[in-house]
């Protein structure tokens, strides 16, 4: 990770800078919404989140990670729910940091898998997993509710 970025838990009074990268991410929300959302998993330890400031000030990078424990298996498995560099932030490290914080946490809580979606345009964000050995390994299906 450069110098120049510093890498912290993230929590709901990040909101108002969490906006851009949501909307980055192809999730916009506003502010409230991202509060809402940080506050609802605060107290829950399966969940994690990260952020990168810069030095600048600002955050460049936010991930989330979750951990689930599947029925199909004994030990649990850790997915990554959301992991987004800003714009002009990419290529300087932000996406492997966060990466690399999320994977020390699930290895810190036993999980002996990771996983993570990721849409079938955003063939850079696959690329960049597929240089930390992931791989693709199913397609997923949605349906509104």
């Amino acid at each position: 990770m450069s110098p120049q970025l510093s890498v912290r838990t993230g929590n709901p009074t990040d909101a108002d800078q969490l906006v851009p990268l949501f909307a980055a991410l192809s999730h916009p929300a506003t502010a409230t919404q991202v509060r809402n959302r940080l506050e609802r998993l605060a107290g829950d330890p399966t969940y994690e989140l990260w952020v990168i400031e810069a030095t600048t000030g600002g955050l460049i990078g936010f991930a989330a990670g979750h951990l689930l424990f599947p029925v199909e298996e004994d030990a649990p498995a850790a997915q990554l729910i959301a992991l987004v560099s800003a714009e002009e932030a990419r290529g300087q490290g932000v996406g492997t940091a966060l990466c690399t914080m999320f994977e020390q946490w699930a290895i810190a809580k036993g999980a002996v898998r990771a996983q993570l979606n990721s849409g079938a345009k955003r063939t850079e964000a696959h690329a960049f997993y597929t240089r930390r050995d992931y791989t693709a390994s199913g397609t997923r299906f949605t349906k509104s509710l």
